[in-house]
């Protein structure tokens, strides 16, 4: 049984923003040294906060937006997981050149250099993702699929009501005998011949009882322990993906067991 998600505490968003805040404040004097060291001016240098750890935040978002099995998410998780990198080499490194453990150099400065195209492409991929999965038809839930198959189960399974017809015994081009009564077409069922041969009982072998499953209570439970252990969720869909067979029959294979 899955536990009920209980609702925040009113003061943890505001002290979520405090800290978020208080993050950003603290790494943005790191990265502005470090787009200096790179070669960039003061003018645009106070940029690069923004293009780590701000575009770090931005990718965590994006990945929270993207639900499990949802299209995309593999490269959001990559994309979010570059992005932390990315900013926690930008501050180690920062800080290592500040304290005079390390010295500036070509690969640092190229490697800096490279940060705003890369960020700007991913971002522009993950917006992109997004607008197309916005874009998709929405996919139909297990239990619409299930309602729609009995529907249609239902109709299969109710019995044609035969036509009936319908004996026209006049008009005006139908014969007339002699005495200028209609003559009709079929005989009436009152009229039918009468026989002296007793009707026999119907020899026939009886059906089958309808909707007898071919498999047996230990295989339908067999199957339904392998869905269990697969942690899957255990209706008639899921049954009848495993052993082959529609949904419905899934579901009155279920129904065999639970009786």
């Amino acid at each position: 049984m899955s536990a009920v998600a209980q609702p925040l505490p009113w003061y943890a968003r505001p002290a979520a923003l405090v800290v978020l805040t208080s993050a950003l404040i603290m790494s943005a004097p790191g990265e502005y040294d470090l787009a200096g060291l790179a070669g960039w001016s003061p003018k645009v240098a106070w940029l690069m906060p923004v293009c780590i750890s701000v575009y770090a935040a931005v990718a965590a978002l994006f990945l929270d937006s993207r639900p499990k099995g949802a299209a995309g998410r593999g490269t959001a998780i990559v994309g979010a997981a570059g992005a932390l990198a990315l900013a926690l080499a930008a501050q180690v490194t920062a800080h290592l050149i500040a304290a005079g453990f390390v010295a500036s150099s070509a690969f640092l400065v190229a490697a800096t250099s490279a940060v705003p195209p890369v960020v700007v492409a991913h971002i522009m991929h993950m917006v992109t993702r997004v607008a197309v999965a916005a874009q998709e038809p929405a996919a139909p839930s297990e239990e619409l699929v299930d309602d729609q198959e009995d529907a249609a189960g239902q109709e299969l399974d109710e019995e044609p009501v035969p036509a009936k017809l319908v004996l026209v015994t006049g008009g005006a081009e139908a014969p007339v005998d002699g005495e200028g009564e209609p003559e009709a077409l079929f005989p009436a069922p009152d009229e039918a011949p009468e026989s002296d041969e007793t009707p026999k009982p119907d020899e026939s072998p009886k059906a089958s009882t309808v909707g007898a499953s071919p498999r047996s209570v230990e295989e339908i439970r067999e199957a339904v322990a392998q869905l269990m252990a697969a942690g899957q969720k255990v209706n008639g869909a899921t049954y009848g993906r495993l052993v082959g067979v529609s949904a419905r029959t899934g579901r009155r294979d279920l129904k065999l067991l639970a009786a």
